[in-house]
């Protein structure tokens, strides 16, 4: 269905203020989605649970609708910005009692547990169309929702879980949705008028929607009801914007008081040298090398001495000097290395000195062991093979073309042959879920909603994500561990033995420039390593 433009100017009174107003006023902020995570993207939907799951969508839908649990900087439950108060855990870990603050609807409502079941059935209902089916267990290890009074509901689990697993890739999913103003639609109107701003007079987060002209901006004004920290900023809008390229000419311009600085454009930042700067590591997420493991063209993957050697032979210190421009962080597991909070203590340590990783020697020393001897042209061959194979890079992400470039001369240097394919990122994705066709790739994976990486999904044999169908039983027992054993031993086995079996070979993360109006304060609450937004942090402060 073709969503139009539309617009609420009742809720700025005389009507939504022109965009050159707006731009500017002393008391707004204007920017982008994505800031210090990804490449902006549009806003398509205004309610939670029936969107694409898109960065983009989560922070907007964030400003309106804020999740029963909210996450610090450090990937733990921040419990001064959740609408829940507290979460028991009975013995068994079979049972998950939850009790909300006193928090309010704008319309002065009061935020209650039903307003939470609501917002579990909403997923229940909207069945395998949601995004994030099984992240978490949700919805199907939940035996039962109850609600025990206004501040109260239980969970009851169908088997023992690991309580930090459920509690961040689980319980942190349910967001209470307005029950009352919602009920009379079935999940089907909801998803096909998910941008009718006529759908959320009535919110919870820390702003209300002043305008919606989908594709060009999203204007919001103070939700003068909140329950949490009061907003400073009297009107935040997100310019919609796809290119990094066209955000950092709003930077530029100043059309925008926060924004990226991409990769591509690293050497132009003196044209906002007037801004301060803020350098992120992305999102917590990781960048790996799919391998197809079930083509039978490129066999020698599943020689573990193989993988080995392709990994040896990448200087990840190399990768983030000159094609991150020194922003990056290297990574040798699934598990990301920023914020460090769920690594090993042997994953910090190689974090540490990641120069113990690059041995190209060690690498030729594995091909020679494997039987690969180098050929007359200088790649190596076995039984009449060469040891070569195509590496799929997706279209306008210069940095990861420039990162296959690299581990292409760093992999002929050990007698290996890559052949660079380049498709756009759609392409991409269809031709990995497609597990024909290809022999490796380049990709990111982001821990959102799966807050606590887990490995579901991306490892285990049938995994959604699981694009080479590598396929170990040890790996599948290891990742069930993490689901259900207690405490952080069984996440640190886990990454442990992805990083020696290399179900994937893994590569830098980027980081991001971030530039903003010096007068801005509160920039380390606004930016989150998950893609929370706390837009209500943020104010202005006087000039000296």
């Amino acid at each position: 269905m073709k969503k139009t433009a539309l617009a609420l100017p009742l809720l700025l009174g005389a009507g939504a203020l022109p965009a050159a107003a707006l731009a500017a006023a002393p008391d707004t902020v204007t920017t982008v989605t994505g800031v210090g995570l990804a490449s902006p993207m549009n806003v398509n939907s205004l309610l939670p649970v029936v969107n694409n799951d898109s960065v983009g969508n989560f922070q907007a839908v964030q400003q309106l609708y804020r999740p029963l649990i909210w996450l610090s900087t450090d990937l733990k439950i921040d419990w001064t910005d959740s609408i829940a108060q507290s979460i028991k855990v009975s013995d068994d870990r079979t049972v998950f009692t939850v009790t909300l603050k006193d928090w309010k609807w704008s319309d002065g409502k009061p935020v209650t547990a039903a307003d939470a079941a609501y917002g579990f059935k909403m997923i229940k209902d909207f069945g395998p169309r949601y995004q994030n089916t099984g992240i978490g267990g949700i919805p199907g290890i939940v035996k039962s929702f109850d609600v025990i009074d206004a501040h109260t509901f239980r969970m009851v689990l169908k088997h023992p879980v690991n309580t930090t697993w459920f509690e961040l890739n689980g319980l942190s999913q349910i967001t209470p949705a307005p029950a009352f103003a919602w009920k009379q639609y079935s999940i089907d109107y909801l998803y096909n008028h998910q941008t009718d701003p006529a759908l959320v007079q009535v919110v919870d987060g820390p702003y209300k929607l002043a305008k919606f002209a989908q594709g060009r901006e999203m204007a919001f004004v103070p939700n003068p009801a909140y329950s949490g920290h009061p907003p400073s900023i009297k009107h935040f809008v997100f310019k919609m914007v796809t290119s990094a390229d066209a955000a950092f000419a709003a930077l530029k311009t100043g059309d925008i008081q926060i924004g990226n600085v991409p990769p591509s454009l690293y050497n132009a930042r003196r044209l906002v040298a007037h801004l301060k700067s803020m350098q992120t590591q992305g999102g917590f997420s990781f960048e790996y090398l799919p391998i197809n493991f079930s083509n039978p063209k490129v066999a020698f993957f599943r020689d573990l001495k193989v993988r080995q050697a392709l990994e040896y032979a990448m200087d990840q210190q190399l990768i983030i000097k000159t094609v991150m421009h020194g922003i990056g962080i290297p990574g040798f597991s699934p598990v990301p290395a920023a914020p460090e909070t769920y690594l090993s203590p042997e994953m910090k340590a190689l974090i540490a000195h990641p120069g113990k990783m690059y041995q190209p020697a060690k690498a030729k020393k594995l091909l020679d062991e494997a039987g690969w001897k180098i050929g007359p042209d200088g790649i190596r061959v076995k039984d009449g093979k060469k040891l070569e194979f195509s590496f799929i890079v997706p279209s306008g992400t210069a940095w990861r073309l420039a990162t296959a470039q690299v581990l292409k001369q760093e992999w002929q240097a050990i007698g290996v042959e890559m052949h660079i394919r380049q498709m756009t990122f759609n392409q991409e994705i269809a031709t990995l879920e497609s597990h024909k066709g290809w022999d490796m790739a380049i990709i990111g994976w982001t821990y959102s909603p799966d807050y606590y990486p887990s490995g579901g999904g991306l490892f285990n044999t049938g995994g959604g994500t699981n694009y080479g169908l590598y396929s170990d039983p040890k790996m599948d027992k290891l990742i069930e561990a993490t689901m259900q054993a207690k405490g952080l031993k069984t996440l640190y086995a886990y990454e442990n033995y992805a990083a020696a079996q290399l179900p994937v070979l893994y590569i830098p993360q980027p980081g991001y420039l971030v530039k903003y109006d010096s007068r801005l304060n509160g920039m380390n609450r606004f930016y989150n390593p998950v893609g929370f937004m706390a837009t209500e942090y943020l104010s202005y402060h006087s000039a000296h």
